[in-house]
């Protein structure tokens, strides 16, 4: 979460979330380029940049900045709550503690790690996620040259590392080389930026410009949001990123963000704990109102989830995100839970525009023997998600037929694969497998899979075996842990694999289902579809610059790549947000804003005293109760 509004970090968890933009440099002359001789001056003067000429990023720029292409924006809503109080301390579980804190590198993709560093660094630009337009974060201004392949950006003057060192150009250009250094050994950050742009070159102390290798709506957006900035103060010490791997495992530079980490209270492997910074450079502006209440913000870990809820019903964590329907209904049912039948405990469910993601089986399509689309149909088809819906999700989630449910981009000509046994064997025959005694056999080889799962969701995948089974399929169950799954999947060790994607508000295509990603290993697109249509399609929705136009486009190829059955697709939950939180915390109306997700919690709700009082208070009395808001928080009326 990021003050409030879109911040985008790439992940290859999802499809990256790009944007566009409209207004361009307006034909007026480059600014000349005035180097510092002294490459630490910004530092050395404290941050001092009133001798800068008005053209580049001094006192006077604001003003100069509106007639010569420059763009800003003040224009949007916060859903925080201003009358949010500072204070106190929120504690949170999560499965796996991480083997770094680093924001890019070798291992690094944790979902804490993401987290932390999203309040301890940040990115250039946000975005809007209610108007799709930019929003100042350490840029103020940025500019696109006529021909829409040169961004320009102006830092903020104001902005502060955590050590009281200004930010400013060389900060950027330093990150930019450690992102594309192969010594991190972070492919995908490496080809993203190295292969997407050219090295920022310096233009004073507050500007830059960068040229983008290619024309693209999404190559600025990228560059804008897609990345965390670090100080080229600490970065300048490395020799080059492999130092950084050795360097920085648990230790952390310096960031701009709101909060550092506090190494002094943390545990290895039990407890990860951020800081409120008191002289956070941008807590008084408009986008950060209400937002970064807490003083601590704790993560505890719990790898196994039966454990988990019980560590949270003795109260040993406060914010707990209920992924089980069953617990959700019987677990913390007001009429059998007495701390929530007495309010001491807050069940809330989320309603927002937070993109939703998809989940399912994916096949690898370049082996058998899902290189056959009649047998991924077949496996498809022997999948009985409604009865999974009934049986064990009490009917909390739905089923879906689109690559993007529920947004602007689905078809909704697309077709329901249904449950169809007698179908499925038909198309079975059809591909080849014919049933020799128990199994069904194609060339000599019986038909087994082995599924890697974690040990919570036996309980959703056995019914599965069990249904393979009886038609002569036969699947291994094989328990992993859900780091190490994913790492096979990206290194395309699988024949199907359940995978949850992330939603994201503007896909791409060219890396979740393009042809020229369908080989890469550590890509979107690990079920390795091919399509001619969809590359057409994909390259016409990387060229345009009109949204309506790009709708359309992506719902053509969210109607191929459907058919294409790369997945058979599982069920998706209609909220944002499902969970249950001890209650002393002030929540805003909006609880998670117009399009974020849970983490939001973690920078908009706040440590109410009061309500902390009632609870320890009712905790030693039968009769105590404390008072509660509704559970559905639906503040955009979108649950029907």
């Amino acid at each position: 979460m990021k003050k409030q509004f879109l911040s985008l970090s790439y992940f290859l968890l999802a499809a990256i979330s790009i944007g566009f933009i409209t207004s361009c440099g307006g034909g007026v002359e480059e600014p000349k380029v005035i180097i510092n001789k002294d490459a630490t001056a910004p530092a050395a003067n404290g941050g001092d940049f009133s001798s800068l000429p008005d053209s580049l990023g001094g006192n006077g720029f604001e003003a100069w900045s509106g007639k010569n292409g420059w763009e800003t924006n003040a224009d949007f809503k916060v859903y925080a709550d201003p009358a949010a109080k500072k204070g106190g301390d929120i504690t949170m579980a999560l499965q796996e503690y991480p083997t770094t804190l680093r924001p890019i590198g070798k291992d690094s993709r944790f979902q804490v790690v993401s987290i932390i560093n999203s309040f301890v660094y940040e990115t250039l630009l946000g975005l809007d996620g209610e108007t799709q337009k930019y929003i100042p974060v350490l840029a103020t201004h940025w500019k696109i040259s006529d021909d829409k392949m040169t961004y320009y950006f102006r830092i903020d003057p104001r902005a502060k590392w955590s050590d009281g060192k200004p930010v400013g150009s060389d900060d950027v250009i330093a990150s930019f080389k450690l992102y594309i250094d192969k010594g991190i050994e972070d492919p995908a950050n490496n080809t993203r930026l190295g292969e997407g742009y050219e090295i920022p070159e310096k233009v004073s102390d507050l500007i830059f410009k960068v040229k983008s290798k290619k024309e693209s709506w999404r190559s600025f957006m990228d560059f804008a949001s897609g990345w965390q900035i670090l100080p080229a103060h600490y970065l300048s010490k490395l020799n080059g990123g492999k130092d950084y791997l050795t360097t920085y495992q648990f230790q952390m530079m310096p960031g701009t963000g709101p909060y550092i980490v506090d190494d002094k209270k943390n545990e290895q492997g039990k407890l990860l704990v951020l800081k409120r910074r008191p002289d956070y450079w941008a807590a008084n502006d408009k986008a950060n109102i209400g937002s970064y209440n807490f003083d601590e913000i704790k993560f505890t870990f719990v790898l196994d989830d039966k454990l988990m809820l019980e560590k949270f019903k003795k109260g040993e964590f406060d914010f707990y995100s209920i992924n089980r329907a069953k617990w959700w209904i019987e677990e913390f049912d007001a009429k059998t839970n007495d701390v929530v039948k007495r309010g001491l405990v807050q069940k809330i469910k989320v309603f927002n525009y937070n993109p939703k993601g998809i989940s399912g089986m994916a096949f690898n399509s370049l082996e058998e023997p899902f290189n056959d689309i009649k047998t991924r149909q077949a496996f498809a088809m022997l999948w009985n998600i409604e009865q999974l819906r009934k049986a064990l999700f009490f009917n909390e989630y739905d089923r879906f037929k689109s690559y993007f449910p529920g947004s602007v981009n689905e078809n909704k000509a697309n077709a329901m694969i249904e449950y169809n046994p007698e179908k499925a064997l038909k198309l079975l025959a059809e591909a080849g497998w014919k049933k020799q005694g128990e199994w069904l056999t194609k060339n000599g080889k019986i038909f087994e899979l082995d599924l890697d799962i974690d040990a919570s969701s036996e309980r959703i995948f056995t019914p599965l075996q069990q249904d393979l089974a009886k038609v002569g399929i036969k699947l291994n169950l094989k328990q992993v842990t859900g780091q190490a799954g994913f790492e096979k999947v990206m290194k395309r060790q699988f024949k199907i694999h359940y995978q949850n994607w992330t939603g994201v508000t503007f896909p791409d295509p060219k890396e979740m289902m393009g042809s020229a990603s369908a080989d890469k290993k550590e890509s979107g697109n690990i079920t390795g579809l091919k399509n001619k249509e969809i590359d057409v399609l994909a390259e016409q929705y990387e060229k345009s610059y009109d949204p309506a136009e790009r709708i359309k486009i992506m719902q053509q190829i969210d109607a191929i790549a459907t058919k294409q059955c790369q997945y058979a697709f599982g069920w998706i939950a209609p909220y944002t947000f499902r969970g249950a939180v001890w209650n002393k915390f002030g929540i805003p109306k909006c609880a998670l804003g117009y399009s974020n997700d849970w983490n939001a919690a973690l920078g908009t709700w706040w440590y109410d005293e009061a309500k902390a009082k009632q609870v320890e208070s009712a905790k030693t009395s039968t009769s105590a109760t404390v008072s509660t808001v509704p559970v559905d928080n639906d503040f955009f009326g979108l649950h029907k």
